[in-house]
């Protein structure tokens, strides 16, 4: 893995991919001219930005493990976050709290943000208030942007939750899957005629993950109504949550088997890791 760690909060390792070093100068450059002010002050900003994607995937984290979930790390990488769970809860309720506590704690960013950058500004720190502005503006869009119903990120996970007790988890992963991938189209289109690698490389993201997520609930589906021997009466050993599960499922399922069915937020992980080793 490409990646190396920068701390540990509430136990959860924080990782960062190496391309972010490559990243985070080209922001810092973006900003200062954008702006004005030094690259130093770029630079603040770039961290900041940063952090603040941190804080938004620890706001999942923090409700997740409220919610009996283990949160094994939390990456950062060029186009933001991933906080790799052990599991989504199944609950509907559940996944709404952890997938609104993120879009939650980047609209309060947005406000303290704004309320930072008066203050600063209102005692000459004018470079410092408009980093604040710019981040302020940062988490505003942040917010809105994953509050989007693009499966599998933040309103696409809302989209699901509200859903699932009207159509079953599977459909409900079917449909909020879909959406994902037409709206994953939708970014692409519009990242080709703006020429934005950036927006292309999110959309791509979206694509793979939507699929492999629905791929995971087909299988999960698959193993927990099959049934190999029903004359056998003896009771099953199911593995620990920690434990990768490995299925082997019924003859309809198969065609549906990925490399990627036990982890999709490893495998959104693996496949920009995998992307970096073509590149490199």
């Amino acid at each position: 893995m490409n990646a190396f760690k920068i701390a540990r909060v509430w136990g959860i390792p924080i990782s960062v991919h190496v391309t972010l070093v490559i990243v985070l100068p080209i922001i810092a450059l973006s900003i200062a001219r954008g702006t004005g002010i030094s690259f130093l002050w770029g630079l603040a900003g770039a961290v900041g930005f940063f952090a603040s994607v941190v804080l938004h995937e620890l706001g999942h984290s923090l409700v997740a493990l409220r919610k009996g979930c283990r949160v094994r790390e939390i990456m950062l990488l060029p186009i933001g976050g991933v906080a790799q769970l052990d599991r989504m809860p199944t609950r509907p309720l559940d996944e709404f709290h952890v997938a609104i506590a993120g879009p939650v704690v980047s609209l309060g960013l947005y406000v303290a943000g704004r309320l930072l950058a008066s203050l600063a500004a209102g005692i000459g720190l004018h470079s410092a208030a408009r980093v604040l502005a710019i981040l302020s503006s940062v988490n505003l869009m942040l917010a809105l942007f994953n509050l989007l119903p693009s499966f599998p990120m933040d309103g696409g996970r809302i989209f699901r939750a509200w859903l699932t007790p009207k159509l079953g988890r599977l459909l409900a992963t079917q449909i909020a899957s879909g959406v994902g991938r037409f709206m994953a189209l939708v970014f692409g289109i519009i990242a080709l005629f703006q020429f934005n690698p950036f927006l292309l490389l999110i959309a791509l993201f979206i694509y793979q993950a939507a699929g492999a997520e629905y791929r995971m609930v087909r299988l999960q589906e698959a193993a927990r109504t099959w049934n190999p021997q029903p004359w056998s009466t003896a009771e099953p050993a199911w593995p620990g949550s920690d434990e990768e599960i490995t299925v082997s499922p019924p003859p309809y399922a198969r065609r549906h088997t990925s490399a990627h069915i036990t982890r999709p937020l490893q495998a959104q992980q693996e496949w920009f890791d995998n992307l970096f080793e073509k590149w490199r």
